[in-house]
């Protein structure tokens, strides 16, 4: 029963309580890789694909000093993940809903951490203060990663996109051989699934612009983006029953 709400929800054609909070932690996934990439030194605390691409980068021209920073960074994230596993798992009569305001609750207040860290910090950042605030970026990023498995949309990740790149690719290519192949007949409709990958990655790239831009005008504010975008979520997880 309980696999037939999760392909339902990934196969509505309509806004759900779901999507939302995935769109909202896909443009928090964005912001939080943004301002890291630029206030971090060339870090991200979400895309721990193009981490690894670039502590193998760093360590091949000899660059120990930003290949730590990158090492901190999947530290971090690989933190977050295994906490968020423990807490998804603690108390195995909550309900999902329950669990996943649990995570958002902690990787909130992670953020808050960064937000501040980031506000009171003498700056530019180096040693203790800046991988510190990797560390927690990440962590909270991590933490996310297993809140959106605990709402568990198919194919719709917050933090990677590599292969989802792939899945909207397919999804689209299916559908236009469709329609080649039924020459004259009715055309395929993008899948539901495809259009909400196309919506996550979407607001992922969104919330890298809204923050680098916040960034350009108001540095100050920039580690606030992604904070607030989880703020929405997690007041829509108040509603969302799993």
């Amino acid at each position: 029963m309980k696999v037939k709400s999760v392909v339902d929800r990934a196969g509505a054609r309509h806004l759900t309580e779901a999507d939302r909070i995935v769109g909202a932690l896909a443009f928090a996934a964005g912001s939080a890789d943004a301002f890291a990439f630029h206030r971090f030194h060339d870090v991200f605390t979400s895309a721990m694909t193009g981490n690894t691409a670039l502590l193998g980068i760093a360590l091949g021209h000899g660059h120990l000093i930003a290949a730590s920073r990158s090492l901190a960074a999947l530290a971090g994230f690989s933190a977050g993940a295994t906490l968020g596993t423990f807490l998804a798992d603690l108390g195995t009569k909550a309900s999902g809903a329950a669990r996943l305001r649990r995570l958002l609750v902690l990787e909130l207040l992670l953020l808050l951490l960064v937000a501040l860290g980031w506000a009171l910090a003498p700056h530019p950042l180096f040693h203790a203060p800046l991988y510190g605030l990797i560390l927690i970026g990440a962590m909270a990023m991590g933490l996310q990663s297993v809140a959106a498995r605990t709402i568990d949309l198919p194919g719709i990740p917050t933090v990677v996109f590599t292969t989802t790149l792939t899945m909207i690719m397919m999804g689209l290519t299916r559908a236009v051989t469709h329609r080649v192949a039924r020459g004259d007949g009715p055309t395929r409709a993008i899948p539901p699934i495809t259009a909400r990958q196309i919506g996550a990655m979407g607001l992922y790239v969104g919330g890298a612009a809204a923050t680098a831009l916040v960034g350009l005008l108001l540095p100050v504010l920039a580690a606030w983006t992604a904070l607030l975008a989880v703020v929405i979520a997690l007041r829509v997880a108040r509603d969302y029953t799993s």
